[in-house]
């Protein structure tokens, strides 16, 4: 697409990237699926112009809300309950790069990153991922990366949880691990009180606690009893996850009654995770 050609599209109040974003995402989606039947730009629901609108084969409606500038989680929730309320399903699509985060996003892995409260509240609102865009600009035209996923972990050092503020600003530290989306098709579901749209991938934790659970099975014949038992389930997780989802997770197995832990390795556990 022509940079020139997108800056032509849309109303003249909004930035330059979301009428990108906009137009990239309308015409990707429709152009890599066969699912949708019927689209729209800025289609009009009353009290809300919806950035992109899908209606599937299946008869589900879908709005893709693309956001790039801040936004409050109060905005979000009352966007959201406007096109529930119709029986439209919601797809919140942020920009990477925009000033609705709190630092910039990429589809990779890594620790100690600011989130902001909305990228917080969508994590939970999409069970465990928010979704995010980026823009690839080169020379005179633009495209659209493919959207990708981000899981947000509490960071193990304790002097990072909870809420920091920078002027005006209010953010958390969360470690962030990526995964790609493997496809541009959606499905309608109700998740944490909402009707949502989402993509295919997988939620990470639980990608994880499969790949832990096998790990230790196979060489701990499901029990952790020793410092050098959980040293060495560190040492092959930490890089990509990072040590409070590991640590999370073991307390989950053993919850759910697929491991055993040590006494001793069980209360360090508990400290390490516990605010």
């Amino acid at each position: 697409m022509n940079m020139k050609d997108t800056a032509l599209v849309s109303t003249s109040s909004e930035s330059y990237y979301h009428k990108a974003i906009k137009q990239l995402i309308y015409d990707y989606i429709y152009e890599n699926t066969n699912t949708i039947s019927i689209r729209a730009i800025e289609k009009y629901f009353g009290n809300r112009f919806a950035d992109v609108y899908f209606k599937l084969k299946s008869g589900e409606e879908i709005v893709v809300e693309i956001q790039n500038s801040k936004i409050s989680v109060n905005e979000i929730i009352q966007r959201s309950n406007d096109y529930n309320h119709l029986g439209i399903y919601v797809l919140w699509l942020i920009h990477g790069e925009g000033n609705c985060v709190a630092s910039k996003k990429y589809p990779r892995h890594s620790k100690e990153q600011k989130i902001s409260p909305s990228e917080k509240f969508l994590h939970k609102m999409y069970g465990g991922r928010v979704y995010y865009v980026n823009l690839n600009v080169q020379e005179n035209k633009i495209g659209l990366n493919k959207p990708f996923a981000l899981h947000f972990s509490k960071v193990i050092k304790k002097k990072k949880r909870g809420i920091f503020k920078s002027g005006y600003n209010t953010y958390f530290y969360r470690d962030i691990n990526f995964r790609l989306i493997p496809n541009w098709n959606m499905f309608c579901t109700k998740f944490s009180g909402f009707k949502i749209a989402r993509f295919y991938d997988k939620n990470i934790k639980l990608t994880l606690k499969k790949k832990m659970e096998a790990f230790i099975v196979t060489r701990r014949k499901n029990s952790i009893t020793k410092k050098k038992h959980l040293k060495s389930i560190i040492k092959r997780f930490n890089e990509k996850y990072g040590e409070f989802m590991i640590y999370n997770i073991l307390i989950d197995l053993v919850n759910e009654q697929k491991i055993n832990l040590g006494y001793n390795i069980f209360k360090k556990i508990k400290k390490k995770i516990i605010d």
